[in-house]
């Protein structure tokens, strides 16, 4: 019986992880070429496709065989080649957001992760280290990369509406505001499953302004309201149901409880709010995605993920009472407070 070898194993590891940056740099030139767009249910040759682009056909052969050994595309044995599940997905039209966030990851998030280190080393996120701004000033400053932030922000978050809409306790609630909502996702799920419901949609005026198209109807039928704002000065809203779903990820201790007491302040008697976050796990490999979540925040927004009893420290912290917890099908946690 042969023995074990765990230096090959990790030797595999290793260069799994190091050549990792081959797959997103080979995403993102299909993309760029609007190849997933060209390749249909009809299988076609490199020289079909490369005649379709106007790039040379050997060139585009080589890197559909690439984007085949990764498992994006499907090479058939006549060598013509078919856009894979995973293909479709990639797609301008497939509403997975997985399209923006092959771009993201090049032209928003690398930069900052190639100066990993300096965020390990102070107190300032790579990402403000490499461009000298926040990402949330250069996406406005730089509004494709701001388009393509939201639309994968709104598939990611599609993924997940319907186990979060499930999970939500909404007994006694008639408005429920989603604070940083983004373009509303998540609220047009509650809506469109409760249609007893109101809302209203509160983030930056830009982020507003973008959003405000995806809700004609529920705008003219008198069931929405946009509200363009700083909660980091007020939150000038009123419900029975403060939501905030990936927002305090983003920030340090210091600036959630900031966004948590002007959600306090802005709370009428008797309402609820309720964090839907991911939770640190105990062990890194009992939930490794949401640990590298974790360094992703470190990284590029200077924010964290959370262990259960350090959002309760920042609830109590803001003037709200931790009430309850509850677990969804996706991944996310619904931590729920009201007034202190």
């Amino acid at each position: 019986m042969s023995e074990a070898n765990p230096a090959g194993a990790g030797t595999a590891t290793l260069n799994r992880l190091i050549d990792g940056y081959q797959g997103t740099a080979l995403l993102y030139a299909a993309l760029g070429l609007g190849l997933f767009e060209r390749m249909d249910a009809t299988p076609a040759s490199a020289a079909v496709l490369a005649g379709a682009i106007g790039v040379p056909a050997d060139r585009l052969h080589r890197l559909l065989r690439a984007l085949a050994a990764i498992g994006v595309v499907d090479e058939l044995p006549d060598g013509r080649f078919a856009s894979g599940a995973a293909g479709a997905l990639l797609r301008a039209n497939s509403g997975s957001g997985l399209r923006e966030k092959a771009i993201l990851a090049v032209e928003h998030y690398w930069p900052a992760w190639a100066a990993f280190e300096h965020c390990v080393r102070t107190e300032r996120s790579a990402f403000d280290a490499v461009f000298g701004t926040t990402p949330w000033e250069y996406r406005r400053a730089h509004p494709r990369v701001g388009e393509s932030f939201d639309a994968w922000l709104a598939g990611e978050t599609r993924t997940h509406c319907a186990a979060v809409v499930a999970a939500l306790d909404l007994r006694g609630v008639a408005r429920v505001a989603d604070i940083g909502g983004g373009g509303g996702a998540l609220l047009h799920a509650l809506l469109d499953a409760h249609p007893q419901l109101a809302g209203v949609l509160f983030d930056q005026p830009h982020v507003i302004r973008a959003a405000a198209g995806a809700f004609g109807a529920a705008i003219a039928a008198g069931r929405l309201e946009l509200a363009g704002g700083d909660f980091f000065a007020a939150v000038p809203v009123q419900a029975g149901l403060y939501l905030l779903k990936s927002v305090i990820h983003d920030w340090d201790n210091a600036g959630s409880v900031r966004i948590l007491r002007n959600c306090r302040a802005a709370m009428p008697p008797g309402a609820r709010l309720a964090l839907i976050e991911r939770v640190l796990p105990a062990r890194a490999r009992d939930d490794a995605a949401t640990v590298l979540v974790d360094v992703q925040m470190m990284a590029i927004t200077g924010g964290r993920e959370r262990r259960l009893e350090e959002f309760a420290a920042l609830l109590r912290d803001a003037g709200l009472a931790p009430s309850g917890v509850t677990r969804t099908a996706t991944g996310f946690t619904i931590i729920e407070a009201v007034a202190g």
